[in-house]
């Protein structure tokens, strides 16, 4: 076994297995993708309040700090939480 820079970015088998969870290789990339995701689903549908994309980023950035929500691909996570309809407004 070899270690390299690469291998320490590898995605590594888990012994659990959680329902959506998605390795994404950056904290960045996470982010940008959640925050495109909710920043779409806050200006569609139902009672659609329109939120910024720097706004959605901010909440992205909480978000990651979430170990259950990190450990989801970045456009579920924005999901469950456009779902439980969360007051974002500051």
């Amino acid at each position: 076994h070899v270690d390299s820079a690469f291998s320490r970015t590898s995605p590594r088998v888990s012994r659990w297995d959680q329902d959506g969870a998605e390795y994404v290789r950056s904290n960045e990339e996470w982010c940008s993708r959640f925050a495109r995701r909710l920043a779409t689903l806050q200006h569609s549908g139902p009672g659609a309040r329109g939120l910024a994309l720097h706004e959605a980023f901010e909440v992205a950035q909480a978000a990651s700090l979430d170990d259950y929500l990190r450990a989801l691909g970045p456009e579920r996570a924005a999901e469950d939480l456009h779902a439980v309809d969360l007051p974002l407004d500051r």
